[in-house]
């Protein structure tokens, strides 16, 4: 983990402390508002499984969140994702709070919505289904709402 990785899962870690359950509604528009600055332009109308590959590189590219993976759900707008070995899932437990439950982890939950919708046309909401501590691997879903 590099310094700037350390710095965002410290603040991830005393935002979740401070605001508990509060902070999802502020991490995921911070996610949300990310996704617009850090890829200002995007192609639409790509399928899920095109939105999956794309959005592959360009979360891979931020560093932190580990390798991210995205193939179609059993709904053809829905997602299903796979992220694996995310660097801020050392920082649960100063946090308080579980996986799925970290600021840092509303804050990526925003930024695929977002990048989602914007890839796809599709609003989702993501979540949390499940961890695999022994893998490491956060299972999601990308939901239509």
């Amino acid at each position: 983990m590099d310094n700037k990785d350390m710095i965002i899962a410290e603040i991830s870690s005393a935002i979740t402390s401070v605001l508990g359950t509060s902070a999802a509604a502020v991490m995921r528009k911070a996610g949300r508002q990310a996704s617009l600055h850090i890829w200002p332009e995007l192609p639409c109308g790509k399928t899920v499984k095109e939105a999956g590959e794309i959005m592959a590189d360009g979360i891979s590219a931020l560093g932190g969140f580990g390798d991210f993976k995205m193939v179609p759900g059993d709904d053809p707008s829905s997602g299903v994702i796979e992220f694996k070995d995310c660097a801020f899932s050392a920082f649960v437990e100063a946090g308080g709070q579980p996986c799925g439950k970290q600021a840092i982890c509303y804050f990526g939950f925003g930024l695929v919505e977002e990048t989602f919708f914007r890839l796809t046309g599709i609003r989702a909401k993501i979540e949390l289904m499940s961890r695999d501590e022994e893998t490491k691997i956060c299972f999601e879903t990308a939901t239509p709402r």
